[in-house]
């Protein structure tokens, strides 16, 4: 009896420990809760996540140290990767959903408000215990983005993005007529006014059920120069914003770059945060632990990030790169929940 016991408990403890390494190192199922990627994924599906592409991580909190089990493929451009919120090494305790940088950056007087107004306190988060997001890759290591009037651009050339991307377009065609149109290709899509404009948010996938009508439709965009202080790397200056930015060069391991006070606001966080280097400028010169450098090396791999539901999500257009060891694995798998 005392053995038969013991049998089942070393069998129930293998179990126990299989499924936790196949959790963490192969497979996970995941809710997803925001409409960032609608229509490819609504808010409320379950998705799978496949943890072996690129691989299992190791490390992920010291850039030095971190590496990957490669078991299938690298990252490739239209993949959907489950990751680690970037802006996520710090959040407010009582507001763990909410980015505390673009708080801090929404509110210049955020240290008062945490103090008086009860907002709570900071806390720091590894690597692996930031909030997840879900978005697709749109560039690689080694590319440089850019985005013009709307159109995204990989090193100089137009990139033509997944059909599923959602787009703002507007109407020029007769307004009373749009509902029906709509009505008759099974579109659900809702039009809205803004400025005595009629606009509509649709797919390129959905602009081939409206036929010879897609003609009156036309991609809005903000104009050039109209800065956004809410957009990557925060620059009012330079003019940038959500449909108008860069070029953004993404670094990849062992990518040496020039440091100059152009590229000093794009790379500063990367090489701080995320690869722990003691980086700073004192003038136009830059210094690592008090000496002096013109060089970085990186030590991480970067990747660009979009939504789906382009008007809707909050992706690397305001806050920038996704560094390789956030990325926990590439959704090949969902189904519906309730939303």
């Amino acid at each position: 009896m005392k053995r038969r016991v013991l049998h089942i408990l070393i069998w129930a403890g293998l179990g126990i420990l299989i499924s936790d390494l196949f959790y963490r190192y192969c497979f996970e199922i995941l809710a997803v809760p925001t409409s960032s990627m609608q229509d490819t994924i609504e808010a409320g599906d379950y998705v799978w996540v496949n943890k072996m592409i690129p691989g299992p991580r190791f490390s992920t909190n010291k850039p030095d140290k971190y590496r990957r089990l490669r078991i299938s493929r690298p990252l490739s451009y239209s993949d959907v990767v489950v990751f680690n919120f970037p802006e996520a090494d710090t959040i407010i305790d009582s507001r763990p959903g909410e980015s505390y940088y673009l708080l801090r950056r929404k509110h210049p007087n955020l240290d008062s408000l945490l103090m008086n107004a009860g907002w709570g306190k900071l806390l720091t988060l590894d690597v692996k215990n930031r909030p997840r997001m879900v978005k697709r890759i749109v560039g690689l290591p080694g590319d440089t983005i850019e985005i013009r009037n709307g159109l995204l651009h990989i090193n100089g050339l137009f990139s033509l993005e997944d059909a599923a991307v959602i787009n703002t377009l507007q109407w020029t065609g007769q307004p009373n007529e749009l509902n029906d149109i709509l009505k008759q290709a099974a579109l659900s899509a809702a039009p809205f006014t803004n400025n005595d404009k009629l606009y509509v948010q649709l797919s390129d996938e959905d602009l081939l059920k409206l036929g010879d009508h897609a003609n009156d439709l036309q991609r809005e965009s903000l104009s050039v120069g109209i800065p956004d202080p809410f957009v990557f790397p925060f620059q009012r200056s330079w003019g940038w914003n959500a449909d108008n930015l860069g070029p953004i060069y993404l670094p990849r391991k062992d990518d040496t770059i020039d440091l100059n006070p152009r590229n000093f606001a794009i790379y500063k966080r990367m090489i701080c945060v995320f690869e722990n280097v003691n980086l700073q400028q004192k003038g136009e010169s830059y210094f690592i632990d008090d000496i002096p450098v013109s060089s970085y090396t990186f030590k991480l791999s970067y990747y660009w990030t979009h939504g789906d539901n382009r008007p809707r999500s909050f992706d690397s257009r305001y806050w920038g790169p996704v560094p390789e060891n956030h990325i926990v694995g590439v959704i090949v798998r969902k189904k519906h929940g309730r939303s």
